[in-house]
């Protein structure tokens, strides 16, 4: 968040709600091995994509108060690092889902019932200059 409460001496109870929720940006970090990016997803990891929205929205909605429609939930190609996470931002938040990088879990999951989606589609992102 841009402007939150101090994480270590705000009662939890206190971040329900919060105006800072406005920025709110969180991450869900998968458990399971072998998964690193993108790349790595087929048919088989629906039930993860689906378990990871479902237990991050509940989690954001319980902790901070924001129902799950003023929640965007995205995949980044190329990833910030190479262990499998989603991106949880409140609408009003632009910050990371640019067209070019973010991947929303909705339109994965759809993705993932065509055979190999992934695996054999071009994926176009932005380079930054170096």
């Amino acid at each position: 968040w841009r402007s939150h409460p101090p994480p270590l001496t705000t009662p939890r109870e206190e971040w329900m709600n919060h105006p800072s929720t406005v920025d709110l940006y969180c991450l869900g970090i998968c458990k399971q091995s072998g998964i690193t990016c993108l790349r790595d997803l087929t048919s088989e990891h629906i039930p993860l994509l689906k378990g990871m929205m479902k237990e991050g929205l509940a989690a954001i909605k319980s902790i901070y108060g924001v129902d799950q429609d003023q929640i965007r939930v995205f995949i980044h190609y190329q990833p910030q690092f190479y262990h499998f996470h989603v991106h949880f931002t409140r609408l009003e938040n632009e910050v990371g889902c640019s067209v070019e990088r973010g991947h929303l879990v909705s339109d994965v999951i759809q993705n993932l019932l065509l055979e190999d989606y992934y695996k054999k589609r071009t994926i176009t992102y932005k380079l930054k200059k170096g």
